[in-house]
């Protein structure tokens, strides 16, 4: 019992949003906050469940975000960015 919640909390862990990963991260998409009014637009330019995502570089002062998706480069606000769960990050 102990060792399922230990794997639990291990990818607890490893769950994060898009905001938090480092330039040179992937990670897979978890899931994207449906309460939000841009949940639609994020969709719309493939961030999807399951599709890795990886972070090419941050502006100057940390806002936009710039990653690459399905082999194109997407620029994102940082309030985009902490709208999408990702699970990985290395």
């Amino acid at each position: 019992m102990s060792g399922e919640s230990e794997s639990q909390n291990e990818i607890a862990a490893c769950t994060l949003t898009l905001d938090g990963l480092r330039v040179g991260d992937c990670a897979e998409i978890e899931s994207i906050a449906t309460d939000c009014d841009r949940a639609n637009r994020m969709a719309s330019l493939g961030f999807i469940p399951g599709r890795m995502v990886r972070v090419t570089r941050f502006a100057p002062l940390g806002d936009p975000i710039s990653v690459q998706l399905e082999g194109q480069e997407i620029s994102l606000r940082r309030a985009e960015a902490r709208i999408i769960r990702v699970k990985g990050g290395a």
